[in-house]
């Protein structure tokens, strides 16, 4: 029964959830224009960030980390690398099997071997509401 429950809980979809920045005072335009590199930043004040739609920050950090192998580096700390996962997959809803997957992809020629499991980052996933906005897909 408890593996059952485990299954199930990696298969719980995710996202970047714009009901979970409202709630917690969180801006999400912020939160994706703060990961761009600075060479690539756009010159935008804080309130021009702040007003904007961050979907198309979300899009330009797509772009970004389809062609920038230091976005991922191994040494990311797990919710951040997870939070810059969804972004670079548009935050299409994603299972923790799914960020998984990507995450031991990136770091498996790594030296530093760390536990990507769906075990870890379904637990991760559950506690990134308040900082990074990520929640269950309709939870």
């Amino acid at each position: 029964m408890i593996a059952q429950d485990e299954a199930a809980a990696h298969e719980r979809k995710y996202e970047i959830s714009e009901t979970a920045a409202e709630e917690t005072g969180r801006s999400l335009p912020l939160l994706a224009y703060s990961r761009l590199p600075r060479a690539r930043a756009r010159r935008l004040t804080m309130g021009e960030v702040i007003a904007a739609d961050w979907r198309d920050f979300m899009e330009e950090m797509a772009d970004l980390c389809a062609e920038d192998p230091d976005y991922l580096l191994p040494d990311t700390p797990m919710k951040e690398a997870i939070f810059r996962v969804m972004l670079s997959r548009r935050n299409a809803p994603a299972t923790a099997a799914e960020i998984s997957e990507t995450l031991s992809e990136k770091w498996m020629a790594t030296q530093f071997q760390r536990d990507t499991s769906p075990r870890v980052i379904t637990r991760l996933l559950d506690s990134a509401r308040d900082y990074y906005c990520i929640a269950e897909v309709g939870g």
